[in-house]
């Protein structure tokens, strides 16, 4: 018998999806040869008279699935395909079209399968085949299944069973398709699905005698055992489990079960194995079912939020262009294609014009967008020159206002020490006053402590404008960190020893104080934190403690002043930032600290602060990497 036209549409159907095919091949193998197994081909129907080529060629077909060649795929469907027409077996000759479908479905190309479902319609129509009529309705049962409409499933299947009873496969098959609407119904409405289980158990109770009775009765309390743990009765969901093995045992087919091996996962995930039930989940030929179950899994673990993600996949899959035409517009696809028959004509007497037509416009289309794209360009880059234009003139604003304010600072911690100076100066060089010896002393003390403060200002200055200049690297010598705490502390403001005591805590116990920095800029830094514990400690201690590891050496000063405001720790080690506003400095000390620290591989850290003091730590490394 010659190959008609419908194997060649066949062929380039299933050419076209076979590179989405190729990726999931073994699992789907499982899938194909699990509904053929449904459906009850044997090896040998009444039609066919070579049963070993039969076999042969049908064997082939499910194991093309596998094969690494497209090629190899479609020559096993359209091979079986050939062999049953000329041998008369049309119901085998339609396992072909079952197999692109069942393809399609397990890698949810809805629309696909829906058009080789049409075909088939069509080959049964045009061969003749009044027994094999339920297959058409039985396939687009599961293509509504697949992209979410239940109701439009549950029709499809009805009219199946319909057409099914009355014919030499309603004992072997009727109870599988109550069985589909029962697992269609499983995500949907519980209830539902126990109505449709329980007229399989009808239909089996009718037809013992059948060869495939033990095994449409194990896949009937699988689909009722994953109901009981939908519903929570672990007792129910144990004891149908039970009898599904016992069934299972009794089964003398040779083929697979279809819903056996998903209540062996949910019994898997029942018995606390959650690893080996999502192992078993992902070797699931279909993957909507492999979506639906591990949702339940997400769910019976408590981790709603997966499941959640899990559940938004599949509606993605199914919302996708296919799954929206397939859903909403599937009733009317037969209509719209004898439409779209006739407008074909009509548009071929009008395809040179409109070929035009829509050449012109798309030549003004693209015109008008090259302008329009040109002048959005445009404006974006003035928009973006503008936008640099008005952060360049903040910087300049801010910086001339931080320039403002630092000459501000510069005078008034300038003039206030000069003016003193100036002041008592003058009161010293004037003949008319007589001053007794220890108000000379006072005055030469108070003109020697503002000196002193104009000396420690410029020096901070100098200091920062060469933490800038300068390369701290290159600087780097071995440094004596007990000498260097001592110089710091004699380079201290003066204080009254019984208002105010200075301790040097060295808890080296005279080890190997060297280590390698630059000497003048940790003095720098220790003159600054002793400076500032002077400025706010009225009453109390003030202690510079010097200690090590076997990396670090750490410099701590603590004091027992007022500390730091809750609202300026933040910005504390930042330039110009004052603790306190009316306290003598410019706010540059602990930031010429902070950052000279980090040039040199250190740190220096806050450890606290209290209306009870406050507590800095600077840390150098002994060996510093950076030199």
């Amino acid at each position: 018998m010659v190959v008609s036209w419908k194997n060649l549409i066949f062929a380039e159907k299933f050419l076209k999806t076979a590179d989405m095919m190729i990726n999931h091949r073994l699992r789907l193998l499982s899938l194909v040869m699990m509904l053929f197994a449904s459906l009850q081909v044997p090896a040998q129907t009444s039609e066919c008279q070579d049963t070993a080529e039969h076999r042969r060629l049908q064997t082939a077909m499910w194991e093309a699935c596998s094969q690494d060649s497209q090629k190899v795929v479609y020559d096993a469907c359209l091979a079986f395909q050939k062999h049953a027409k000329k041998e008369g077996d049309m119901r085998s000759a339609h396992t072909a079209w079952i197999c692109g479908i069942m393809f399609n479905l397990g890698n949810m190309n809805i629309q696909d399968a829906y058009h080789l479902t049409q075909l088939m319609k069509r080959d049964i129509e045009e061969e003749k085949s009044e027994e094999e009529r339920y297959f058409v309705p039985n396939m687009m049962g599961h293509v509504y299944s697949t992209c979410g409409n239940i109701p439009g499933a549950k029709e499809e299947f009805l009219k199946s069973a319909e057409m099914i009873k009355g014919t030499r496969y309603e004992a072997d098959e009727l109870g599988f398709i109550y069985l589909a609407l029962a697992h269609a119904e499983l995500n949907n409405d519980l209830k539902e699905s126990l109505h449709w289980i329980g007229e399989a158990k009808k239909e089996l109770e009718i037809h013992k005698d059948s060869p495939n009775y033990y095994r449409c009765l194990s896949d009937v309390y699988a689909v009722e055992a994953i109901v009981s743990f939908k519903q929570g009765d672990n007792m129910g969901f144990r004891r149908d489990i039970a009898m599904m093995e016992v069934a299972d045992k009794r089964n003398q087919m040779p083929t697979s079960d279809l819903f056996v091996p998903y209540a062996r996962i949910y019994q898997t995930l029942m018995n606390g194995d959650i690893e080996l039930a999502m192992l078993q989940t992902e070797k699931l030929g279909s993957k909507k079912e492999c979506y639906l179950l591990k949702c339940d899994i997400y769910r019976y673990i408590g981790d709603n939020e997966k499941a959640i993600l899990i559940q938004r996949e599949l509606m993605h899959m199914r919302d996708s262009i296919t799954g929206v035409m397939i859903n909403e517009n599937i009733h009317q696809q037969e209509q719209e294609m004898e439409l779209m028959k006739q407008q074909q004509k009509m548009a071929r007497r009008i395809y040179l014009i409109l070929v035009h037509t829509v050449f012109l416009a798309i030549l003004v289309i693209i015109l008008m967008a090259r302008n329009i794209l040109m002048r959005r360009r445009y404006q974006k880059r003035l928009i973006t020159k503008n936008q640099e234009l008005r952060e360049a003139n903040k910087l300049v604003t801010a910086a001339d206002e931080m320039k403002t304010e630092f000459i501000r600072s510069m005078s008034h911690e300038i003039r206030t020490p000069l003016n003193i100076i100036n002041g008592f100066s003058q009161v010293l060089t004037d003949d008319e006053n007589e001053l007794e010896p220890e108000e000379r002393r006072n005055i030469a003390s108070t003109i020697s402590e503002n000196t002193r403060q104009i000396t420690s200002l410029v020096n901070k200055m100098q200091a920062l404008v060469n933490m800038n200049m300068d390369n701290q690297e290159n600087m780097m010598k071995e440094t004596d960190a007990s000498d260097i705490c001592q110089r710091a502390i004699l380079t201290m403001p003066d204080t009254d020893p019984d208002i105010v005591k200075v301790v040097f805590d060295d808890q080296t116990n005279q080890d190997d104080q060297k280590l390698v920095t630059n000497p003048d800029s940790l003095l720098q830094m220790l003159s600054n934190l002793l400076e500032n514990a002077v400025k706010f400690t009225e009453l109390g201690q003030i202690t510079l403690t010097l200690r090590h590891d076997d990396r670090n050496y750490y410099f701590t000063v603590t004091d027992t002043g007022c500390g730091i405001p809750e609202d300026k720790i933040p910005h504390i080690f930042e330039r110009f930032t004052k603790g306190d506003e009316f306290k003598e400095g410019l706010g540059l000390g602990l930031a010429y600290c902070y950052e000279t620290a980090e040039k040199l591989g250190g740190s220096l850290m806050l450890d606290n602060t209290s209306a009870l003091g406050t507590a800095f730590t600077l840390s150098l490394p002994i060996k510093n990497n950076k030199q």
